[in-house]
Parts: structure tokens; sequence; C-alpha cells
């Protein structure tokens, strides 16, 4: 993961932490690492995938056929458990090089709040 994502990720995590108003460019908007908009609401489901990549661990939830995937610091998870994960801020066209894959939405969490 880029310095400028791991930045991005740790202002974001602060930004949620401490309740501040913050505003990012809108959906549509594409940079070579992505582009955000306001952090959305806590998002669970059945694991479908998981893998893990630079110290963060990559899932794709599924739930009422709507697949979703987040990313959050390295953490154990395994397919086919029901987990919610923290609110995070989505990220549009996110281009990881480490995977070598662009996510088309990935929301960026600070991991599971349930099991």
């Amino acid at each position: 993961m880029s310095k400028l994502t791991k930045l991005f990720f740790l202002c974001a995590l602060l930004v949620m932490a401490t309740g501040q108003a913050y505003a990012y460019p809108g959906k549509g908007a594409s940079s070579d690492s992505g582009s955000a908009a306001p952090a959305a609401a806590e998002i669970s489901g059945t694991v479908v995938q998981t893998m893990n990549a630079s110290g963060y661990t990559y899932v794709l939830l599924e739930k009422d056929g709507t697949q979703s995937w987040c990313a959050m610091p390295e953490t154990e998870i395994k397919v086919g458990e029901d987990i919610a994960v923290a609110p995070g801020a989505p990220m549009y066209n996110f281009n990881s090089k480490t995977l070598n894959r662009t996510f088309d939405t990935i929301y960026f969490t600070s991991g599971v709040v349930a099991r």
C-alpha cells in the first residue's frame, strides 16, 4: 500500500474518532490512489473472500445479495464468518499495487466490531 494511501487511512480513522466534519471529492473523481467520500455506516455480512497484504486484511462481505469490499488492519478472519466492521471511508477506483487490482469501491475501516 502506498504511503499516500496509508496516510489517508490514518487521517480517515482520526477524523472518524474525533467526529470532525470533512469533505472529499465525490464519486466519479479518480486519481492514481482512488478518491474518497464521507464515512459510511457499519457494514455487515458473510465473509465471501479474504486476503492479507502489507499489514492489511481485505474482506469481501455479502449481505442480501449485495457485496462490499472492506480493508482494515491485519485481522484473522475466515470465509463463512458473519461479521460487522466499523464505519469506514469509501474509496472509489482504488488501485492496490500490492494486490495488483483495482476495487470499484472499498471501505477503509478500523476493523471488526462484531462476530
